[in-house]
């Protein structure tokens, strides 16, 4: 099936920079990457939506303030707001949310940050929609609390259609002078905390900053490759770095492996411990930064397998030393990023070797994709 974008034939919008390949075409050249970068390993078959369309289930969009109707849509490489509200990337709940956040904006006087005067409060909204339910989480990322009471005001008198579409809201403060959409303190305003969000079997709760893999049906298949590959390597307990709400963790827990995450974040570690709850499974987590606190380093006991899930960047070197140390039998190493993961690999040659790999289209008809890749144990610990 042929995906089309109007935005992208009338030339606003180039983020689908890999559209013209379609599909078939966008795949095939993801494959031929991973074959250049890794040609020595076991590489499986790239898995992808054939239908890209509603796949998406995060957005982070900015808000045009140059428009007398305030615009939704994405920054560009210049800084400037394209305006693309409706794109057939996102899942249609996402969509349906602009007008009612439209509204809400401009009830809570929340003016659109200007990054050239260093004026205005809103930075991003950040929109997660759960495909199971229907309901969406947004959070709008602030230079200040300034309007904080504001949105609380607005929200106790949010019209109940409008609840059941906003299930959870939370307000994210960055104030630093820059785009950058990670928040250093994070605030809830609705009564619910967390949206559920079910990949498969594996139910996982979020906040509205929490990481989330972006497509709903490749993270779906994401978890249970890892958790094929978990079940099929070596028994005994697993070790979750970079765990965040847990996916890759509770999904080892699920196939019967005790297991130990470590996560910074502390509303992630909560989620995580709600899902495991939830679920009944054997699972431990600990707010941890190996980088700030290096006697996590003297984390010691076996581990059959490690599970690392780190940011693009890759590897921190707290990290990469804690695994080297322990050298479990196996580690699973998820990236968003080939190049980082080729370098990673290299850094644990001596003790390790990918036997093992899989790409999932992540982030259909651009660059971007996610790997899977298993390595083994070669040699002693270091």
């Amino acid at each position: 099936m042929d995906f089309s974008c109007q935005h992208f034939a009338a030339e606003r919008c180039r983020s689908c920079e890999l559209l013209p390949l379609q599909v078939p075409g966008s795949v095939s050249r993801k494959q031929l990457l991973l074959r250049q970068l890794f040609p020595e390993v076991d590489l499986q078959q790239l898995q992808y939506c054939s239908n890209p369309a509603g796949s998406r289930i995060r957005a982070r969009m900015a808000v045009d303030w140059k428009q007398s109707l305030l615009g939704f849509g994405f920054f560009d490489q210049r800084h400037q707001v394209v305006p693309v509200e409706d794109c057939p990337l996102h899942h249609p709940r996402i969509t349906q949310s602009i007008p009612v956040l439209r509204e809400f904006l401009l009830r809570a006087q929340l003016t659109p940050f200007d990054p050239d005067r260093n004026s205005g409060e809103l930075k991003f909204v950040v929109l997660t929609a759960a495909p199971d339910t229907g309901q969406v989480m947004v959070q709008w990322v602030l230079r200040s609390q300034e309007a904080v009471s504001r949105i609380r005001s607005v929200w106790r008198k949010l019209a109940p259609a409008d609840r059941d579409l906003v299930h959870v809201m939370g307000v994210g403060i960055q104030p630093l002078r820059t785009s950058q959409i990670g928040a250093e303190t994070e605030l809830c305003v609705s009564e619910e905390t967390s949206l559920k969000i079910r990949f498969g079997n594996l139910p996982l709760f979020f906040g509205p900053g929490s990481f989330i893999q972006t497509n709903h049906e490749m993270a779906t298949r994401l978890y249970s490759a890892a958790g094929q590959r978990i079940t099929e390597g070596i028994p005994g307990p697993v070790l979750d770095l970079y765990c965040g709400a847990g996916g890759f963790g509770l999904t080892a827990a699920s196939h019967g492996r005790a297991v130990l995450g470590l996560e910074k974040s502390a509303t992630a570690l909560e989620n995580a411990r709600r899902s495991a709850e939830l679920m009944q499974v054997a699972a431990e987590f600990r707010q941890c930064s190996l980088e700030s606190d290096p006697t996590m380093l003297a984390v010691d006991g076996y581990f059959s397998t490690i599970i690392c899930n780190p940011p693009r960047r890759g590897l921190d070197p707290a990290s990469l030393a804690l695994i080297q140390r322990l050298a479990p039998q196996r580690v699973l190493y998820s990236s968003c990023s080939p190049q980082t993961l080729a370098r990673d690999l290299q850094l644990l040659a001596g003790q390790f070797q990918p036997i093992w790999m899989q790409g999932f289209d992540m982030f259909p008809l651009t660059e971007h994709f996610e790997v899977l890749c298993e390595l083994e144990r070669t040699g002693g610990k270091s």
